[in-house]
């Protein structure tokens, strides 16, 4: 059986480490097992390094917004349940937040909302280096897993069906019995799975908003702040955020209590366009200009200094993916970005992709069992009859455990993204308002039931009753 993962990012790279816990010890020992990753960029490991190393991006030089992201409990769960060495790399490569606290742009403290669920010890959200939590993925796939420099131009079908990517080099066609496209926003595998292979029917569109960010040290962040803060600060003009990013020296936390900073720190905004800008051919005055013009007589002295040694190196426009009808088709499945990019306000883009990545890769060991069980055949339960059939099985409850909860969030950070645009004297203080009204209720029971609401605990009751003696009455 060959399983062939588009994309080489945290989401491919999860279903990779997912789909060799769970399918290996489900298949007969007649049936060989090759999953490989195709990754269009340079996906070698990186070298050895401490947690509190600060990123060759630190400093005032900013970086895509994507150089760190809020790691929810949720998806802090999902890496536990994975492989606990990998979870404890991940959490105390990055900064335990405990708290969020929310203020406006003259000053006043707004909310102070928690980032823990509800477990006992609690999971803390942990902020992180986008590519340090790559770094620790990517430790635990081995070299020869993974096809790096290697651009997918489509998906294409062999005559009895079977899947076949074709690229835009050299490499040969390449034919899988499943295809998961884990390739971004602008993927190339979800024209084959909403479409006719040719055109995307549902592309990725740019929301109007582009980030920028990048990494300073800590000493730049307040001194007294209490640990486990990670500050937003909302204006006319949109948004602010900072926080720590990095711990202490021997400073474990395993995301289960907060932690003594360490040297580095993160911070992030966003201006708005009416076009996609040009990331790679852009004026970096101009933005720098407009950063400072929209954060000007901002109250917060951490913000002026962060504005006034900034340097925009990179930005990155946000990019949104319509509502699909859809997920999977004829042996190839979509997860994460390329299922369901949402705003960046969602905190939940990476653990939504760590989500998909677990309760495929169960089902799909589900389905594939059932297949080459005769013990299910013989307790009366329907059994796939193919490999095939117990894939496109799998895939198709993948999407409908999957949507419900995917749609909600994007619902969600729809909302919030909002905030973060341009408003007038009436709506600014209108924003201030409600969120000064969420800070004074006694929980956000919409975050708390992502945060808690594991989808895992749904898929495996799923199975359990599956595997159910089938009843005579």
């Amino acid at each position: 059986m060959r399983i062939v993962i588009v994309g080489g990012g945290i989401s491919g790279l999860a279903c990779y480490l997912f789909l060799c816990k769970f399918i290996p010890s489900i298949l007969p020992t007649s049936t060989e097992l090759d999953i490989t990753i195709i990754e269009s960029h340079a996906a070698t490991k990186r070298r050895e390094r401490s947690p509190d190393t600060v990123d060759e991006a630190a400093g005032p030089a900013a970086t895509t917004i994507g150089s760190a992201l809020g790691l929810a409990p949720n998806g802090l769960a999902v890496l536990r349940d994975l492989d606990e060495t990998l979870f404890g790399e991940v959490a105390n490569s990055g900064y335990p937040i405990s708290h969020f606290h929310l203020a406006n742009a003259i000053g006043w403290s707004l909310a102070r909302l928690p980032a823990t669920n509800q477990s006992d010890p609690q999971l803390h959200t942990v902020l992180i280096s986008r590519q340090r939590l790559w770094d620790c993925l990517r430790m635990h796939v081995p070299d020869g897993a993974i096809t790096d420099q290697c651009t997918v131009s489509g998906v294409a079908y062999t005559a009895d069906q079977r899947p076949i990517l074709k690229f835009s080099d050299d490499m040969p066609d390449l034919a899988a019995d499943l295809v998961i496209g884990a390739d971004g926003a602008k993927s190339v595998v979800k024209r084959s799975v909403t479409g006719d292979g040719e055109t995307d029917e549902y592309p990725a569109a740019f929301d109007g908003l582009t980030g920028v960010g990048g990494f300073v040290p800590s000493s730049q962040l307040p001194e007294n702040e209490p640990r486990g803060r990670m500050t937003v600060t909302f204006g006319a003009h949109g948004f602010f955020g900072y926080g720590a990013s990095t711990i202490a020296p021997q400073s474990n936390h395993f995301a289960m209590c907060t932690a003594p900073k360490g040297h580095e720190a993160v911070w992030w905004s966003t201006f708005e366009t009416t076009n996609v800008p040009d990331t790679r051919n852009f004026d970096k005055d101009a933005i720098l200009r407009q950063l400072k013009t929209h954060h000007a007589g901002w109250k917060d002295p951490t913000i002026k200094q962060i504005v006034d040694e900034a340097v925009i190196d990179s930005i990155y426009p946000t990019y949104i993916t319509p509502e699909l009808p859809t997920w999977q088709t004829r042996g190839v499945v979509l997860i994460g970005d390329a299922a369901h990019a949402m705003q960046p306000s969602s905190g939940q883009g990476a653990a939504q992709g760590l989500e998909d990545a677990q309760v495929f890769s169960m089902l799909l060991a589900h389905y594939l069992e059932r297949h080459f069980s005769l013990s299910a055949a013989r307790a009366g339960r329907q059994v796939p009859a193919t490999p095939r059939e117990a894939i496109d099985q799998a895939s198709k409850k993948y999407f409908e455990i999957r949507k419900p909860r995917v749609k909600q969030i994007v619902h969600r950070a729809k909302q919030m993204g909002d905030t973060k645009r341009k408003k007038g004297l009436v709506e600014e203080w209108f924003t201030y308002f409600i969120l000064w009204i969420i800070g004074k209720l006694p929980t956000d029971s919409f975050t708390q039931n992502i945060f808690n609401d594991l989808p895992v605990n749904e898929v495996r009751k799923m199975i359990e009753q599956d595997k159910a003696p089938a009843s005579n009455f």
